[in-house]
């Protein structure tokens, strides 16, 4: 298990360390808690609905223009 240090403003430690004592957990806890989160969302697979949908968007265009043209189409 690794260890890491983080500088927080003595402030935002205090709130910290109520905040994880009034939940029942500790500072330690609570960020190993949030990291395992973080990575299992990271690395979890898109949905289905999400995968086809991906490549609708062409990223290269320009919305407001795009938008007009098909507008003037709609309305010629």
């Amino acid at each position: 298990m690794s260890t890491i240090t983080i500088p927080l403003p003595d402030e935002d430690f205090q709130f910290l360390s109520d905040w994880t004592q009034q939940q029942g957990t500790t500072v330690a806890e609570f960020f190993a808690r949030e990291v395992r989160n973080l990575r299992q969302h990271l690395q979890a697979p898109l949905h289905p609905d999400l995968k086809r949908a991906t490549g609708i968007l062409v990223p290269d265009l320009e919305g407001e223009s795009a938008h007009l043209d098909h507008l003037d189409r709609k309305h010629a």
